[in-house]
């Protein structure tokens, strides 16, 4: 969840969304979850993002799947 008073345009809220769903997607995880985004997100870049959701998205898919 993107919020409007954190990026006021569409473009950036849209763009984060793309990020997310493409972080997912190559972590496996396509069934429907929630991720707040907070103000300083987009700003952090997607090489940024991607560094700190890929540890903890593993961690999360080696459990699930036990």
């Amino acid at each position: 969840m993107v919020k409007k008073a954190d990026y006021s345009l569409a473009v950036h809220r849209n763009k984060i969304k793309r990020w997310i769903r493409e972080i997912f997607h190559y972590s496996d995880l396509n069934e429907g979850y929630v991720v707040v985004v907070r103000l300083g997100f987009l700003e952090m870049g997607y090489k940024n993002i991607v560094k700190e959701f890929n540890p903890v998205l593993k961690k999360f898919v080696n459990n699930k799947r036990v």
